[in-house]
Parts: C-alpha cells; sequence; structure tokens
C-alpha cells in the first residue's frame, strides 16, 4: 500500500518541451535572429539544442550558474551563425525569466494531482533548477499540492544518484516500498528509482520500446492511468 506518490517533473508533470521552445521563440523575437533571412529558426534552435546540452551536462564540474550556461550557449550559437554574439548576455536573461513564469502542463497531470493530493503524500524529485522548478509550480498554481520538493541543485545529489531518492523518503518519513515514483527518463528515472528499492512506473507517452533488461514495475501512456495504479495497488 503506497503512502506516497513521487513525481519526476519535466516532460512528467510539466511540458518542459512547449515551455523551452515557447520561451526561446518569445526570447529571439525582435531580435536580429528572428529577422535575419541567412538561416531558418530550425537552424538556430538545432544549433542552441545541440550547443546547450553540452554546457548543461558540464556544468556541475565546471561550476557554472545557469545564467552562465544560456550566457555561453547564445554566444556559440550566434558565433556559428555568425551574428553578433555582444547580445548574448540580455538574450540569456531574458529567456530566462520567461522560462521561470511559463508552466505547459503534460496531459491529466492537474486532474491527477488533484485527485491524489487527499489521500497521499505527494512530492518531486527534479534535475532541475531550484529557482525554476519551484517558480513554475506556483505559475501553474500546483505548489500547494506538493509536501515536499527535491531538488538536485538544493540538495547536492542528482538522479539517478539514490541519495536524492533517500532523502525524498527521508523528508516524507516513509520506507522505501510504501513510495511510488513517476518518470519519464529510462537513465535518470528509472536507474535512479531502482537504486533506491522504489517502485518505478514509467511514464511513456511515445511509446518508447524498452530493453529486455529493463523491467518498471508500471508502464503508463496516459497520466490518468496512475489512478487504476493506485486502486490495484
Amino acid at each position: 500500500m503506497y503512502k506516497a506518490v513521487i513525481f519526476d517533473l519535466d516532460n512528467t508533470l510539466l511540458n518542459y518541451s512547449s515551455s523551452e521552445w515557447e520561451s526561446m521563440q518569445n526570447t529571439v523575437n525582435g531580435h536580429e535572429i528572428s529577422q535575419s533571412e541567412t538561416f531558418t529558426w530550425e537552424q538556430f534552435w538545432g544549433s542552441f539544442q545541440k550547443i546547450n546540452m553540452r554546457y548543461w551536462n558540464e556544468r556541475n564540474k565546471a561550476g557554472h550558474h545557469i545564467l552562465e550556461v544560456l550566457e555561453y550557449s547564445f554566444r556559440d550559437t550566434l558565433k556559428e551563425l555568425e551574428l553578433d554574439c555582444s547580445i548574448s548576455n540580455a538574450l540569456a536573461n531574458r529567456y530566462w525569466k520567461l522560462f521561470c513564469h511559463t508552466c505547459h502542463f503534460e496531459e491529466y497531470a492537474q486532474d491527477l494531482l488533484a485527485n491524489l493530493h487527499e489521500n497521499y503524500q505527494l512530492a518531486i524529485i527534479s534535475n532541475g533548477i531550484g529557482e525554476a522548478q519551484r517558480s513554475r509550480l506556483q505559475v501553474g498554481k500546483i505548489a500547494h499540492y506538493f509536501d515536499e520538493l527535491i531538488i538536485s541543485d538544493e540538495v547536492g545529489y542528482w538522479k539517478p544518484d539514490k541519495k536524492i531518492f533517500e532523502t525524498a523518503l527521508a523528508q516524507l518519513n516513509i520506507h522505501h516500498t510504501e513510495a511510488l515514483f513517476i518518470g519519464d527518463s529510462l537513465h535518470d528515472d528509472y536507474h535512479g528509482s531502482i537504486n533506491a528499492g522504489i517502485d518505478f512506473c514509467f511514464y511513456n507517452p511515445k511509446g518508447l520500446l524498452l530493453e529486455k533488461e529493463m523491467r518498471p514495475t508500471y508502464t503508463i501512456e496516459h497520466l490518468q492511468e496512475v489512478k487504476e495504479i493506485l486502486i490495484e495497488g
């Protein structure tokens, strides 16, 4: 019998991809990036994503703040496209402000949280940045549903390290068998749950095929299926 349901946040409850895309569109709108005829939006976006992922993956080792990650990503993207990179800092700050105030939900997320919060402890374990995650939950008016928010840059551990899961269990004051963790990442969420001995529900809206050795406790394509799992459990 589960006492708590713990969620990943991005692309599990909140649609990170939509928020990122919208924030970037609004960031570059009005700048020469959006007015240039030498390349397409798709070229800019593809270049930025590739460069940004590299800086994001290196941020902990390099000790970069998120605004530095964004500034360097804009700078290198603009250089690659042979545009003026002196606006990189301004673009980074504008993007971050917009992103922190943008909230798009995964389908059924709001209904699920409203249904669960009276009967279960609810928590989030996220590898994101605390400033953004907390702000987006407030913007989406769902922050009040959660008993605990365990965010990697605030606790010093990152999924799939079992320590961040153990931190959540300790804050909720429950045993690992009393929690269900729901997430969309096989690397971070599946392996993290397994490492911590927590039942894992794989949120798989795209119908990805699993490798044979991967055996999540549950697999769902829609968040509304969580209620059925909890009734059966």
